[in-house]
Parts: C-alpha cells; sequence; structure tokens
C-alpha cells in the first residue's frame, strides 16, 4: 500500500496501521531528518531506536557510530549493535533506521529536495542523511523480496 501524506495525513495513516496491528511488532522506517522524531512525539506508546540503544553503548561504541561523514562501515556496525540489543514490542511501534524482527514495516520515505530542506533546517548534511536514506532503501526493498511482513509505504510530502 503507497500513500502520500501531510503531517496530518501521516499521523492518521500511521495510527490506522498501528491499530490495525495492535497485536504485532511494528517497524516504522525512515531516514535521519525524515521527521520520524516529530511523528512518533505525537502518537502514544511509539519508541525512537536511539532512545532504547543509545543507553546501552559503550563509550567506544557512541564514539564510533557518532563520526562524521557516515559511511557504510558505520551502518553496518550500527545495525549489527541493533540486532543484538534491540527488539520491538507489541503495541509499541518502533521508529528506526533499521528493520528488526517485526510483522509489519512501514517506511517514510521523503523526496531528496524536502529532505535537504529538512537537513538545513536541522544543521545536518544531506550527504549524511542521504547515504542514511539509501541504506534504508537497501534494507525496505531486501525485506520486501524476503517477505514474510506485511509493508507499507508513505511518502511524507511536509
Amino acid at each position: 500500500m503507497a500513500i502520500q501524506t501531510s503531517v496530518q495525513e501521516t499521523i492518521n495513516a500511521l495510527n490506522a496501521i498501528f491499530e490495525r496491528h495492535k497485536n504485532d511488532r511494528i517497524c516504522v522506517l525512515g531516514t535521519t531528518c525524515c521527521g520520524k522524531t516529530t511523528l512518533l512525539k505525537q502518537i502514544p506508546g511509539c519508541v525512537d531506536l536511539d532512545d532504547e540503544l543509545w543507553p546501552q553503548l559503550t563509550g567506544e561504541e557512541a564514539d564510533f557510530i557518532s563520526r562524521k561523514p557516515w559511511t557504510k562501515e558505520i551502518g553496518d556496525f550500527i545495525d549489527k549493535l541493533v540486532y543484538e540489543r534491540i527488539s520491538v514490542k507489541p503495541g509499541h511501534p518502533l521508529f528506526t533506521t533499521i528493520i528488526v524482527d517485526c510483522e509489519a514495516v512501514v517506511y517514510l520515505d521523503i523526496s531528496d529536495a524536502l529532505l535537504a530542506e529538512h537537513c538545513r533546517k536541522r544543521g545536518n548534511s544531506f550527504i549524511d542523511a542521504k547515504k542514511v536514506k539509501d541504506a534504508v532503501e537497501e534494507d525496505w526493498n531486501h525485506h520486501r523480496e524476503k517477505g514474510g511482513k506485511t509493508f507499507y509505504y508513505l511518502f511524507v510530502t511536509e
């Protein structure tokens, strides 16, 4: 299912998906600066990957994954840490950049132009955000090819 959405439409769509899958584990997938944090703050019961992962990191791990520019090596290391340490609980959708064990996945896609605008506003690197977006899309496509999950695609427009 693919839907093009504004912020309120995205919240409404997510709430409908969460209600439909209220007994399932759900990953809400998206790149840096696509609006995950803004959305999860407006929907009760959601969990932010960063809030779950960062408290579990050693200083060395945190330093490594915070390096700039973002590289595939950093992304692969983050994937490893997330797969080892993070689990999704039914009724508490995980907003993430990585698909972990779950029954449903929602991909929050964003155009490169809007991503660049969001990065400028937050003082983030568009190049790094675009690299993360490419890795997120690769993960999305890989899991879709494997099947076994329900997939939703939302194209965020603001």
